[in-house]
């Protein structure tokens, strides 16, 4: 056993030095023969392996996932690569091997894309405490105590050599890393050769990464004699967990205690990069607001209407410094890779009390995780539903498709007393999500859907859809066509029986067994489709007079459709090009610039004078309310930290913005009432929320998306 682990051992320990040898130097690193700086260093080795592991090459993945595991603490490729490694694991050989990444992650870095997925694995893995499975504890620790014996009682190095090493083995079994680690010391201490105590403590390192339990770092840092390894190994480890938990104190004096063992240590590159983002962390210059916009790219346009709105909301001028505020801007380039780095560098290197932006999910999640991490308030306008939980930090100031839907639904059961509803949706995931959550408001509110029909995201004409979902395509399975055909048979010649049948179809009156017409989509499609629920015979009206004509002219009684949608309706170019076709259309939004509102009045004539055209809900009304929130809490409370900040924020309640009066309850996720709009007479009209207080005075991938 001895020779096998030791053989083990050396080749953990040769890997290991070879790839800590890139990782000397404070600030530059050399991967595969190049040198550049130790964030480039572990994202280079963090590709090569997931190019490896998708070209099913496991073994060099984990290899390069390792090397950044184990050299590049503090990148921001270490998450990446304790996930990857973690789950890739955990596939070849479940909890035991895998244990130590997937806590890490979980604890280290709460708010990464895995982090949930790590935490489902631990929570199906055997329960451990202090680093030992509950199960045996008991059995463990009689076990270790029988080997104390014995080891006590063996007579020669090699004696008590194996001794130890084999109540290491146990402990290990029974998950607990420390254990096993005092035993390992002890194999050491009574080995005389050097190249074999090389390997052994090449494989206590190996343990204390991956087996030792965050609660037993602190214990052996304390209870272990002297200041030599692994002193300083466990100084680190607990110092990155400090860090990691905003212990910052704590992680200062054990990275620092760390540097004075081993000024020039593997890890010492990794305590000077915490200790110099720690050092950043602390200065905040309280008037300093970071704004990450895409001001170049395929998003520039959103970015370049959110800035001039941002500047107009906060009064700043041309070199961004107003009135209690200087913004700090910096440019995504569309890129969530690049929204990441500069969240990062607002932070670290221009010292901004908060942040404004993203604009879209893509960047606003990465970047709103480097806030969250770094402890500075966010305040974004995606719809990015994992947000809110990303931590205290994150605020989302957004109108959601959830929150449409469940508007929409609940006005038009309510207030209006619809029961049935009928879907006619695009086959994209807004149009998908959309339905799933109509349907869901619908059935919680127990209305019924009578039929649900999709088209492609190209198609042009709706007639085969709409002739579905009124029971006119298949025409040879309703009654009332056989019978009228039956009735065509009694016509004296061919001819006349051919044109009877021709008027049957002709004049068949469409099943409508439904009150409305959920239809989420935009201005492209909707005169298209529209036009042709008029060709079958889905009538929209609601005035009694053209109600009564077009009656008389079917020489019928119809049935009313109510057409619904989302905030893709909030368009004059709906019913310029559909006409009467979509009247009486009901839909959400969050912003309305013609409602009869003394807030909405100013931001709309403030805008219009600024940039001569008529702001809209993304980017600019959101944006603007999200400016003046922040504004607020500025100049109001001069809040000196960040914490101060993010505490002003999640305490404003009906803040009277544009889009509503506006509140951040659970999660930091705004809550606004959502504007019922509807279609009379070929103009877009507000339903007043009879709710709603009344505001006064003045602020102190993609659909969902702009």
């Amino acid at each position: 056993m001895l020779a096998h682990r030791y053989s083990v051992s050396l080749s953990v320990a040769l890997a290991i030095l070879t790839a800590t040898s890139t990782a000397c130097g404070p600030k530059r690193v050399t991967v595969g023969g190049v040198e550049m700086s130790y964030d480039d260093g572990a994202r280079t080795l963090m590709s090569q392996g997931v190019d490896a592991e998708r070209q099913g090459d496991d073994a060099t993945a984990k290899a390069r996932y390792q090397e950044v595991v184990n050299n590049y603490h503090g990148s921001p490729s270490e998450p990446d690569a304790l996930a990857s490694l973690g789950l890739l694991l955990y596939r070849e050989g479940g909890c035991a091997p895998s244990r130590a990444y997937l806590e890490r992650l979980a604890v280290e870095h709460p708010t990464h894309p895995r982090a949930s997925q790590a935490k489902t694995l631990l929570n199906e893995c055997p329960t451990t405490t202090g680093g030992s499975t509950v199960a045996a504890a008991t059995p463990t620790a009689e076990v270790l105590s029988t080997y104390e014996r014995r080891f006590g009682e063996a007579t020669s190095p090699a004696a008590k050599r194996e001794v130890a090493s084999a109540a290491a083995d146990a402990a290990l079994a029974a998950g607990d890393g420390a254990a096993a680690v005092r035993w390992l010391l002890r194999v050491r201490d009574q080995e005389p050769e050097p190249a074999q105590r090389s390997a052994l403590e090449a494989e206590i390192r190996e343990v204390i990464d991956q087996h030792v339990s965050f609660v037993d770092v602190r214990r052996l840092v304390e209870t272990l004699p002297g200041r030599d390894f692994p002193r300083p190994l466990l100084l680190y480890k607990l110092g990155r967990i400090q860090y990691h938990v905003r212990d910052y104190a704590g992680a200062q004096e054990s990275l620092n205690d760390y540097l004075k063992d081993e000024p020039s240590g593997e890890h010492a590159a990794g305590a000077q990069h915490l200790l110099a983002r720690m050092s950043a962390l602390a200065t905040v210059s309280p008037t300093k607001v970071g704004v990450l916009l895409p001001l170049s790219g395929k998003h520039r346009s959103y970015g370049e209407l959110a800035l001039q709105t941002v500047r107009l909301a906060l009064g700043v001028d041309k070199s961004d410094r107003g009135p209690g505020v200087e913004l700090v801007v910096r440019d995504t380039k569309s890129d969530a890779v690049v929204a990441a780095q500069m969240a990062e560098s607002l932070i670290i290197e221009d010292h901004v009390v908060a942040i404004l932006g993203p604009v879209f999910s893509y960047a606003a999640v990465p970047a709103a995780r480097v806030a969250q991490q770094l402890g500075t308030p966010i305040l974004t306008i995606s719809t990015a539903d994992e947000l809110p939980e990303l931590g205290p930090y994150v605020f989302r100031n957004a109108l959601t498709n959830r929150d449409q839907v469940e508007a929409l639904v609940d006005y038009a059961m309510n207030i209006l007393q619809m029961r049935t509803f009928a879907v006619l949706y695009p086959r994209h995931p807004y149009g998908e999500e959309m339905l799933q959550l109509f349907w869901d408001a619908v059935e919680k509110r127990r209305g019924e859907i009578k039929g649900v029909e999709s088209y492609a995201m190209t198609d042009t004409t709706f007639t085969t859809q709409v002739k579905r979902l009124v029971a006119r395509d298949v025409l040879n399975l309703r009654g009332d066509f056989k019978r009228a055909e039956q009735e065509c048979d009694k016509q004296p010649d061919s001819y006349r029986k051919a044109r009877c049948k021709d008027e049957v179809k002709k004049n068949l009156k469409p099943i409508v067994d439904f009150d409305g017409l959920f239809i989420p989509d935009y201005p492209r499609t909707i005169p298209m489709i529209s036009a042709a629920l008029a060709f079958e015979d889905i009538i929209v009206e609601t005035d009694p007079r053209r109600l009564r004509i077009i009656e008389k002219t079917l020489g019928r009684k119809v049935k009313p459709v109510t057409l619904m949608g989302g905030s893709g309706w909030n368009s004059s170019q709906v019913p310029e090009r559909s006409g009467r076709n979509v009247e009486n259309a009901l839909f959400t939004d969050g912003f309305f610039p013609e409602a009869d509102d003394k807030v909405v009045a100013e931001f709309v004539n403030a805008y219009q004078k600024a940039y001569r055209r008529t702001p809209r809900l993304y980017p600019e009304a959101l944006f603007w309310d999200s400016a003046r929130m922040l504004g607020q809490v500025l100049r109001t409370q001069h809040p000196t930290t960040r914490e101060a900040l993010r505490a002003g924020l999640s305490g404003l309640r009906d803040f009277p913005g544009v889009s509503g009066p506006t509140s951040f309850g659970g999660a930091n996720d705004a809550k606004r009432p959502v504007r019922i709009l509807t279609i009379k007479n070929g103009r877009i009209q507000d339903i007043p929320d009879p709710d709603a207080p009344p505001q006064s005075g003045e602020p102190t991938e993609t659909p969902t998306e702009p």
